[in-house]
C-alpha cells in the first residue's frame, strides 16, 4: 500500500529474495501503479518495472541501487570540492566492495562492519578506514534525504589516535636551503621559505598564489582558495618579504611569485634533496607542520594560531600542543625539589 511521505508518495514491496524496495513518486496514482506492476512482476519471475521515482532534490533519478547513488553523488557533491579526487576514490572502493547492482535498502550495520574489517585486512590504518566509512556514510545519507533509504544503518567509527608528524628543525632547514642553492634551484629555495614562514599548503595555496593576492608593500598575503574554503590573510616574515619582492622584479610578467615552477619538476628536485641530505620523511607538507610547531613553541596561544593556520576545527590546532612542555614545567619543578634527588 503506497504511503504519503511529506510531498511524495512511497510504494513498498519485497523481492524474491526477500530484498524491500520503496521507491517515491509524484503521485499516489504512480506509486501504487507501480506496486502492482512489481508485485505482478515478482509473482511472475519477471523484471520489475524501472521505478521512474522522484526523489527530493534529484529530479527523476533513481538512488535505489548503490552504483547509481555513487555517481550522483559523485557529480552532485564531491565533483566541487577541493579533495574530489579522494572522496571520489573513497566512494568507488566503497562501490567495489558491495557491487554497482547493491539495493542500498539492504546494506546493514553488518555489512558495513564487515567492510572495516575487509579494509583492515587489506592492511589500510583506521583513519583510512574510517574515511572510506565516510563516503559510504555520505552517500547513504543523501539516498534518505531523497526517499530512497528509510533510515541509514548505525556506523561504528574507530577512534583516531594523535600520531605524531613531522617537522623541520632549525638545523635541518639550513641544509635544505643550502642544498637547493648549491643546485641552483633558487624557486624551490624561496618556495621552501616562503611555506615555513606562512604555513600555505604548497600546491593548493602557495604555488597558484596570484601578485593581486599580496598587500599594500607586499607585507601580507591572501590565501583565497583554501581547504576550508574560508580565505584567511597571513603577514609575511622580513625574509619573505624580501624573497617577494625580489621575485616580483624578475619574475613580474608571470600571474604569481611560482607560476613557472613546473609541479613535476618540483617533485624530482624534491626527491633529490631528500637522497642527499638524507631527510627521507620531508614532504613540501611538512613546511606547514614546521611552521604551526614553531608557533606553538614560540608561546602563540592556540586561537591565534588556529587563525594564522586556518584550521577549521580548534582540535586540529590542538594537536600540536604535545611538542610544548611548558605547561609541565611547573610540575617538574615541585619533583625536583622533593625526594633524595633534592639533596
Amino acid at each position: 500500500m503506497a504511503r504519503h511521505r511529506g510531498k511524495l508518495w512511497q510504494a513498498d514491496i519485497r523481492t524474491a529474495d526477500g530484498i524491500r524496495l520503496r521507491p517515491t513518486f509524484k503521485t499516489e496514482s504512480a506509486a501504487m501503479a507501480w506496486e502492482k506492476a512489481a508485485r505482478a512482476a515478482v509473482v511472475e519471475g519477471r523484471p520489475l518495472p524501472p521505478a521512474n521515482n522522484t526523489s527530493r532534490g534529484t529530479g527523476s533519478r533513481d538512488l535505489t541501487l548503490l552504483g547509481k547513488l555513487f555517481d550522483h553523488v559523485s557529480r552532485t557533491e564531491w565533483a566541487t570540492m577541493k579533495a574530489a579526487t579522494t572522496l571520489i576514490r573513497n566512494g568507488q572502493v566503497c562501490m567495489d566492495h558491495f557491487g554497482r547492482n547493491k539495493a542500498v535498502a539492504t546494506i546493514t550495520s553488518a555489512d558495513i562492519a564487515d567492510f572495516r574489517v575487509t579494509l583492515a585486512e587489506s592492511g589500510l590504518a583506521q583513519p583510512t578506514i574510517n574515511r572510506k566509512c565516510s563516503a559510504l556514510s555520505k552517500m547513504l545519507n543523501v539516498a534518505w534525504e531523497a526517499g530512497a533509504l528509510d533510515a541509514v544503518p548505525k556506523f561504528r567509527w574507530t577512534r583516531e589516535e594523535q600520531t605524531k608528524f613531522r617537522y623541520m628543525d632549525d638545523i635541518e632547514e639550513r641544509a635544505v636551503l643550502a642544498f637547493h642553492k648549491a643546485q641552483g634551484w633558487d624557486d624551490l629555495h624561496d618556495l621552501t621559505i616562503l611555506l615555513v614562514d606562512t604555513g600555505a599548503r604548497c600546491f593548493s595555496e602557495m604555488l597558484p598564489v596570484r601578485w593581486d593576492a599580496f598587500g599594500p608593500h607586499l607585507a601580507s598575503v591572501t590565501f583565497w582558495h583554501t581547504k576550508s574554503g574560508k580565505p584567511r590573510t597571513v603577514p609575511l616574515t622580513k625574509r619573505a618579504r624580501e624573497i617577494v619582492k625580489a621575485r616580483r622584479i624578475t619574475h613580474g610578467p608571470l600571474n604569481g611569485p611560482f607560476s613557472g615552477l613546473n609541479k613535476n619538476t618540483m617533485r624530482s628536485r624534491w626527491d633529490a634533496m631528500r637522497a642527499t641530505t638524507g631527510l627521507a620523511d620531508l614532504t613540501p607538507h611538512t613546511m606547514r607542520h614546521t611552521c604551526c610547531t614553531r608557533l606553538v613553541l614560540g608561546g602563540v596561544d592556540i586561537k591565534r594560531v588556529m587563525q594564522w593556520m586556518g584550521h577549521d576545527a580548534i582540535a586540529t590546532t590542538m594537536r600540536y600542543m604535545q611538542v610544548r612542555p611548558t605547561d609541565l614545567e611547573d610540575v617538574l619543578r615541585v619533583l625536583e625539589g622533593s625526594g633524595a634527588g633534592a639533596a
